[in-house]
């Protein structure tokens, strides 16, 4: 019986098993193909992107040094405002001096910032204006008196020394004194406070009786203002008070000095409703 069983065991197995045995090694062989045929599409995919790309970076890279370079958005004109002492030729100047004169290259930026350093530029803005023009918007300074710091500046709205005066530059303007040029400067706050007061002052004073007739304004911290005319050198000295006040009563005292048979000198207007009249020192 035991021999039996052996013989039994060795022996081939039943027909068709070693058919079902080859199918199945099929099966497993196909299984592993599939893996493989997935990759070769992902890396086929990979691959023509990376393709598409490389050919849009060639495009982007070729339409860039065409934009950079073509003569058809050279600058051609630049568009500014009138303007009284700035002139296109300065600007001009700078802008071919800043880049290749192609628009897309020119730095704006740094074309406003060279401009902002020109004595009379108060504020400036540039922009590109697609192909081939530049605008500029300048905003100058106004000189509303000159200042005598070694040498004549001109002093804009806002008190500020802005241009030293040449031989060629208008002096028709009054002159403000009593401020050191050190004050000035370095911008100590209650110099700048009183030169801001004394430009009120003269503001005031030439938009009435005196319009056109100062030539000296002079601040001291303990005398106060004196308005010194052109036509006769009249000093005007109205001291310490409030600028509104001391406006008002040059503008009170004028006629009344007018008539008088001999208004030079220096007239004391610091008491209200009085006028001293005395020669002057």
């Amino acid at each position: 019986m035991i021999e039996y069983r052996a013989y039994h065991k060795t022996r081939k197995g039943k027909p068709g098993s070693a058919g079902r045995a080859v199918r199945k090694k099929d099966k497993a062989r196909a299984g592993e193909r599939k893996p493989s045929r997935g990759r070769l599409r992902l890396i086929a995919w990979i691959a023509a992107g990376l393709l598409a790309v490389g050919s849009t970076g060639v495009a982007c890279a070729s339409a860039f040094s065409w934009l950079t370079r073509s003569p058809l958005f050279a600058v051609r004109t630049v568009d500014m405002n009138r303007c009284a002492n700035v002139s296109l030729e300065e600007v001009w100047a700078i802008v071919r001096g800043d880049g290749s004169g192609i628009l897309w290259s020119v730095p704006s930026k740094e074309i406003a910032r060279r401009l902002s350093g020109h004595p009379w530029v108060r504020s400036v803005s540039v922009r590109k204006s697609f192909p081939d023009r530049l605008v500029v918007r300048i905003q100058e300074r106004t000189p509303v008196a000159m200042v005598n710091l070694d040498v004549l500046h001109y002093l804009d709205e806002d008190g500020r020394p802005f241009k030293r005066l040449t031989a060629y530059d208008p002096k028709n303007l009054a002159i403000v004194t009593g401020f050191s040029r050190e004050e000035l400067l370095r911008k100590d706050p209650v110099t700048v406070r009183n030169l801001r007061k004394t430009l009120d002052l003269l503001r005031g004073v030439e938009a009435g009786s005196l319009r056109q007739n100062v030539s000296e304004i002079h601040f001291d911290a303990q005398d106060g203002y004196t308005v010194v005319t052109r036509n006769a050198g009249l000093q005007l000295k109205v001291g310490t008070m409030d600028v509104k006040d001391a406006i008002r009563r040059i503008e009170t005292a004028m006629p009344r000095i007018s008539g008088m048979p001999r208004a030079t000198g220096i007239a004391d207007l610091k008491t209200e409703g009085r006028v001293f009249m005395r020669p002057g020192e």
